[in-house]
Parts: C-alpha cells; structure tokens; sequence
C-alpha cells in the first residue's frame, strides 16, 4: 500500500548507519519517583507497556530520578529521539521502540534496558521513525538475531544487521501523520469503551445488588 503521487524505490539503510547511540543508566524502579524531581526517566517497562509509539513528553506522565541516585554522566533525550527495549521475555517486543516529541521543555534520559538512538543526519522526519521500527519487516530481523532462552536481547552491535525503508521526506511525512492520527483515533476510542465499561459496572450493581424486588 503507497500514496498514489510517490513513486521510485525506497532507500535501505542499515540502522547503524542512520541513528548514533548513547549510553543509557541502569536505574531501577525503586530509584524512580513520580512526584518529585527534575530529570525524567525512561525506564523499558514502559516501552512494553506504558506508553504509545510516539511518546509526547508534554502529556505522557515519566517517572523522575531521585536526586539521590542521580547518574553523573547522561545525554538527554532531543526532538525525534527513539529508545528501544534491549530485552524481553517475547521475541516479538524485543526492539520495541518509540520515538520522543514535545520534548524542547523537558529533561528527559534513557533508562534501564533500552538503547538511545538519535538521527544526527536528519534523514528522517518527525514521527516516521517510531513507526518505521514498529514494522513486521524490522521486527521479523530482530527475531532472527535476538539472543536468550528465557529473556531475549539485543545491543547495539546487532543494529550492523537491520535495515529500515526511507523514502523521501515528502512521503515520510504523510506516512507519519496517516499513522499519528490512526493512533489518535485508537486512543479516543479505548477511553469511550472505558467509560462505557464504568458505566456499565455502575448499572449493575444498582440494578442487580440493590436488594429490591425485580
């Protein structure tokens, strides 16, 4: 499936060729606190769990770093940064990764398990690569390389073995904002359901405990 006005073959382009990567901390969760600090971690598990595949920092609640455990070495999180999960329990999340926006006001750094990667030869747009590296086509190269028995991972030496797709700028950003607003949709959608289930929890224990005759 392509829009119909592009045309021609996409680059491919090896993964360590296209992000330069930065060391992340190994802090747990126990060293994490939601309510007070300055600097804001992202930690794997949310990557598997918490968060979508386009992390807007604006919105999206991170644990912070106590001041206490404070790494002395760190490099913050930029505009269109992307963090993956170096390990899990599935092949198929191994690698799962998102891409960081609306981060300008934010301090925010890579945590334990994950890899930080930044595209310092601005090949690509905003939002094009957390999805670009939610693919099956990325994700069926991670499976044949990922290490383990019980916990599988990945470093940063098995990215020389991946490639990705990179079409023009012009096509990669229709993808993403086709993709963005998907996601939007789908989010909008879940709260509803929420609400309904609520409302639906609500109504029977009115209806079915309330002790009244039927």
């Amino acid at each position: 499936m392509r829009f119909p006005e592009f045309s021609g073959e996409w680059k491919k382009v090896k993964v360590s060729k296209l992000l330069d990567f930065y060391s992340a901390n190994s802090l747990s969760w126990e060293q994490l606190d939601y309510n007070n600090g300055k600097i804001k971690n992202l930690h794997y598990g949310l990557i598997h769990k918490g968060v979508p595949t386009m992390v807007d920092v604006s919105s999206v609640s991170l644990p912070y770093i106590k001041e206490e455990t404070m790494p002395k070495s760190y490099t913050l999180f930029k505009e269109g940064d992307v963090a993956f999960a170096d390990a899990s329990e599935d092949t198929n999340d191994v690698a799962k990764a998102i891409e960081v926006i609306n981060c300008d006001s934010q301090q925010i750094v890579s945590g334990l398990h994950t890899i930080h990667g930044r595209d310092n030869s601005n090949q690509t747009v905003i939002g094009y690569k957390g999805y670009a590296f939610a693919s099956d086509s990325f994700h069926k190269q991670i499976r044949r390389i990922a290490q383990g028995t019980k916990v599988f991972s990945i470093s940063v030496r098995n990215f020389d073995e991946v490639y990705i797709g990179i079409p023009s700028k012009k096509e990669q950003t229709k993808i993403a904002k086709l993709l963005i607003a998907i996601d939007e949709r789908i989010a909008t959608q879940n709260k509803i359901i929420e609400k309904l289930q609520s409302l639906i929890k609500g109504l029977n224990q009115h209806l079915l405990c309330s002790g009244n005759d039927w």
